[in-house]
């Protein structure tokens, strides 16, 4: 930047996602800076039609139901953490890792969203 120019750096994706900069005037610059901001009252939509959050469950039902899609059903439904883990890993993870007999037990577990 200087007194009358102002120059940015840019990610050109119509030319193989090369960087180039580009040199404006000052009210040049302003002008498209001021394009990005959202005049007072208004809201950025991010999803909107099919996967806005008001209607993205029942919309989606209804393009799967019309479209002949098949009905996806949760695999891990109804199992524990433990049992999810035994799936995953292939193993029985309960099993004690130094004599291979015993059994590991859960003496306590973070609740839902707490970190460790």
């Amino acid at each position: 930047m200087d007194e009358h120019t102002v120059t940015i750096t840019v990610r050109d994706y119509k030319d193989g996602n090369q960087t180039k900069t580009l040199t404006f005037n000052g009210v040049e610059f302003i002008r498209r800076f001021l394009m990005h901001v959202l005049p007072k009252g208004f809201v950025k939509i991010r999803q909107y039609g099919l996967l806005a959050n008001r209607n993205k469950k029942t919309k989606l039902e209804l393009s799967r139901k019309l479209t002949c899609s098949p009905t996806y059903q949760p695999k891990f439904e109804g199992l524990t953490t433990i049992e999810i883990l035994c799936i995953l890993v292939g193993r029985d993870v309960t099993v004690c890792p130094v004599c291979g007999k015993g059994k590991l037990q859960a003496t306590c577990s973070l609740t839902k969203g707490a970190s460790p």
